[in-house]
């Protein structure tokens, strides 16, 4: 039995929640691995105030976050562009769509939800901020690199019968 059989083998829900862990990991690497980069290099970029790991670059409340929202908000999406266009324009719209929601998504839950029920924000970016410090205007890119999940979670998400 090949992969594509081993995945359709899954249900519906073990295949959804697994592609929210796997986007939620990708979150994870990204964010660890781009931090320390930038950090090696003698940039902090951002400061994770609750919860702080890794030379405060990151937190496990975001990696919840990250399993919590990036397949969800990305099968919303699916939900209104699936029969648009050709696969790669399907992937640069996705590509458009994470860097546009992000930025959203991370000031509305920082300003609104972590400063209002922690009297803190959960991180602070500290290299051109915006919203103090809830968002940042390199706030796209970072979404950006949040594509490297999509072949697998796309798969994953897909109803078999597609």
């Amino acid at each position: 039995m090949g992969e594509s059989g081993r995945i359709e083998r899954l249900g519906r829900t073990s295949r959804f929640f697994l592609a929210c862990l796997i986007a939620g990991l990708a979150w994870i690497v990204a964010e660890v691995a781009g931090g320390l980069l930038f950090l090696w290099a003698g940039v902090r970029l951002w400061r994770y105030e609750i919860a702080p790991l890794f030379l405060d670059i990151t937190s496990p409340l975001v990696w919840a976050l990250a399993v919590l929202l990036i397949v969800p908000l990305s099968s919303l999406f699916d939900t209104f562009t699936r029969q648009s266009g050709t696969r790669r324009a399907r992937l640069f719209g996705h590509l458009a769509f994470l860097m546009i929601t992000g930025p959203i998504v991370e000031v509305v839950l920082n300003d609104h939800v972590f400063r209002t029920l922690f009297g803190r924000p959960l991180y602070t970016y500290l290299v051109l901020p915006t919203f103090e410090g809830s968002g940042s205007l390199l706030s796209p890119f970072y979404y950006a690199t949040l594509v490297m999940h999509r072949p697998l979670t796309e798969k994953l998400t897909r109803d078999s019968g597609e």
